[in-house]
C-alpha cells in the first residue's frame, strides 16, 4: 500500500472511532451548570466528582481541576472552565489510573470516558465570588445547560447570592438541583434552618420551585421526570463522602433536556464561537459549540461578523471533541476547529462569532418582549445603556424605543409603565414590555426566538427576541 493511502486508511479509522467518540459527547451528554456562594465547595465537588478522590479539608480535590494559579492561591473560580464524569452502563463512575490533577491524566480521562461512557456528564464551573458574577452570568447565558447544580453551604444561611443564581437559572428555564455542601459535622438545628430557607427561596415567585429531599433512589425515581416543578435537594460531603453516591445517580439518572443533535441537524450550519486560541504548529483554533446543522473537514465556511459587518472566507482543516480527531461535528457537539487563515485575519477574530455555511446580514437592532425583574430600583426608558447577553455574544446595548408596555403590574397609572414628568414611556422591576435595543459596537449573528439577558452589576431585566432588523441581504465577505 502506498504512503498516502496508508495516510488515507489510518484518517477513515480515526475518523469513524471519532464518530463514537462524538455520539456519547452530544446524543448522550447532559450538560450541567454548578453555581453557588464563593465558600459553598463547587470546585471541591466536582473535583471529588470526577477523580473519585476525597477531599482534605484544605482543599486538595479543588486542586486537581484548578487551571490557574491565583485559584489555587485564593481557592476562588475566577473562569468558566468544563470537566467531563462518565458512567458505566450500571451507573459506575468512569476512573482513570495516574496522578489525578495532572494534564496527561485529564487527557486520558477524556479519552477513555469518550470510549466507554455510556452516559457522559459535562460539568461547567462558574465562579461563585460577587466580583465574578458577570462570568457567571455569561457562562450560564453560553452554555445550553440541562440542569444547574445550585450548591449551598449547609453551616451558614443562603446569601443573596443563592437567589441571584435561582433567578438567573429560572430565567433560562434550567431546572435546579440543590446540594447542600459540608453536612459533615454541621449541627442539627443549623442545616435544619438552611433548608427552610432554601425551601422559601425556591417557593418565590421568580423560582416557582417545589423542594424535594433525597434520602433514598427510590426519592430519585420519583422526582426524574418532574424537574420542571421540582426542585431535589441533596447534602453531601466531599470530606466523608456521606451523599455523594447519590448524587452521582441524580446525574446519571435525569433524562437529556436539549436535543439538538436530533433536531436541529439538518438545519443550517451554525457554530458559536466561544473562546479563540493559537496553537503551535496548527494555527488558529477556534472552540465552541455547534448549535445546527453539521459540518465536515475541508468544507469552505465563513466567520463572523467582523466590526463593519462582513465575514471571512475560510476552511476547516480539522475538528477534534475531548482531544479527538473526527471527520464531522454535528448540531449539539463541544467541538475545536482549526480554520485556515492568515496571520492578519486571526487578528480580526473574536469570541461571540459563528461559523456559517452561507452568510446572511447580522444585526445591529432588534426587538425583545423583556420582564424587568423585581428587587433594586431600576427604571428603564429610551437611551438606557445595559450590557446584553445573547447566548455567547455579550455586548453593551442601548433601549432605542419602548414599543409597548404589556403587562404593568406594581404602579397601575396606565397601560403603560408611567414616565418621569417627560411624558416619555419607562418601565419599572415587575413590569413586562416590549423595547427596542440597539447595539452599541458592532452588529452580531442573533436570530428571533432567542433568549436575552441584560445586566448591569445585578441581572436587572429576560427576555426573548421577536423581531430583528436587517435587509435581509448577504454582506460583504472578505477572502
Amino acid at each position: 500500500m502506498t504512503t498516502a493511502g496508508a495516510k488515507s486508511k489510518d484518517r477513515a479509522i480515526r475518523t469513524e472511532t471519532g464518530r463514537s467518540i462524538a455520539d456519547n459527547l452530544s446524543a448522550r451528554n447532559i450538560r450541567v451548570a454548578v453555581v453557588g456562594n464563593v465558600d459553598a465547595g463547587k470546585s471541591t465537588l466536582i473535583g471529588t466528582l470526577t477523580t473519585q478522590i476525597r477531599d482534605d479539608g484544605r482543599g486538595k480535590a479543588r486542586s486537581l481541576i484548578m487551571r490557574h494559579a491565583h485559584e489555587l492561591e485564593t481557592g476562588r473560580t475566577s473562569t468558566v472552565s468544563s470537566n467531563l464524569l462518565g458512567f458505566k452502563e450500571n451507573g459506575d463512575t468512569i476512573v482513570c489510573p495516574g496522578t489525578a490533577g495532572t494534564k496527561k491524566h485529564r487527557v486520558k480521562l477524556e479519552e477513555l470516558i469518550g470510549r466507554e461512557a455510556d452516559r457522559v456528564v459535562t460539568l461547567t464551573d462558574l465562579a461563585g465570588h460577587e466580583k465574578y458574577l458577570k462570568t457567571t452570568i455569561y457562562g450560564v447565558s453560553k452554555g445550553f445547560a440541562d440542569y444547574a447544580l445550585v450548591l449551598v453551604n449547609s453551616r451558614q444561611p443562603p446569601t443573596h447570592m443563592t437567589l441571584h443564581h435561582l433567578n438567573l437559572c429560572s430565567a433560562f428555564g434550567i431546572p435546579v438541583i440543590v446540594v447542600l455542601t459540608k453536612i459533615d459535622g454541621c449541627p442539627k438545628h443549623v442545616l435544619k434552618s438552611t433548608k427552610e430557607e432554601v425551601a422559601a427561596m425556591l417557593r418565590s415567585p421568580d423560582v416557582s420551585k417545589r423542594p424535594y429531599t433525597i434520602r433514598s433512589e427510590h426519592d430519585i425515581e420519583t422526582v426524574t421526570d418532574k424537574m420542571g416543578a421540582v426542585a431535589p435537594v441533596v447534602g453531601v460531603s466531599c470530606v466523608t463522602g456521606d451523599g455523594m453516591d447519590l448524587l452521582r445517580r441524580v446525574l446519571f439518572s435525569v433524562p437529556k433536556r436539549r436535543r439538538h443533535h436530533e433536531k436541529k441537524i439538518s438545519k443550517p450550519l451554525e457554530y458559536l464561537v466561544e473562546d479563540i486560541f493559537n496553537v503551535p504548529g496548527t494555527g488558529l483554533v477556534v472552540s465552541g459549540f455547534v448549535n445546527a446543522g453539521r459540518l465536515a473537514l475541508g468544507e469552505a465556511v465563513f466567520a463572523g461578523p467582523l466590526d463593519d459587518g462582513s465575514f471571512l472566507k475560510t476552511t476547516v482543516k480539522s475538528a477534534h471533541l475531548a482531544r479527538t480527531l473526527v471527520g464531522e461535528v454535528v448540531a449539539g457537539d463541544d467541538a475545536c476547529l482549526a480554520l485556515s487563515l492568515g496571520k492578519e485575519q486571526r487578528k480580526k477574530l473574536r469570541p461571540g462569532m459563528v461559523v456559517l455555511r452561507d452568510v446572511v446580514e447580522p444585526v445591529r437592532k432588534f426587538e425583545a418582549e423583556i420582564y424587568v425583574v423585581k428587587g433594586e430600583g431600576t427604571t428603564i426608558r429610551e437611551n438606557y445603556t445595559t450590557l446584553v447577553h445573547v447566548l455567547h455574544v455579550r455586548q453593551a446595548a442601548r433601549v432605542t424605543d419602548i414599543v409597548e408596555v404589556v403587562d404593568y403590574r406594581h404602579f397601575p397609572v396606565s397601560r403603560f409603565g408611567g414616565n418621569l414628568g417627560d411624558g416619555k414611556d419607562v418601565v419599572r422591576p415587575g413590569c413586562k414590555a416590549r423595547v427596542t435595543f440597539e447595539f452599541l459596537h458592532r452588529p452580531e449573528h442573533i436570530r428571533e426566538g432567542m433568549r436575552v439577558i441584560f445586566r448591569d452589576s445585578h441581572v436587572r431585566g429576560i427576555g426573548v427576541i421577536t423581531e430583528v432588523h436587517n435587509g435581509k441581504k448577504a454582506p460583504p465577505v472578505q477572502n
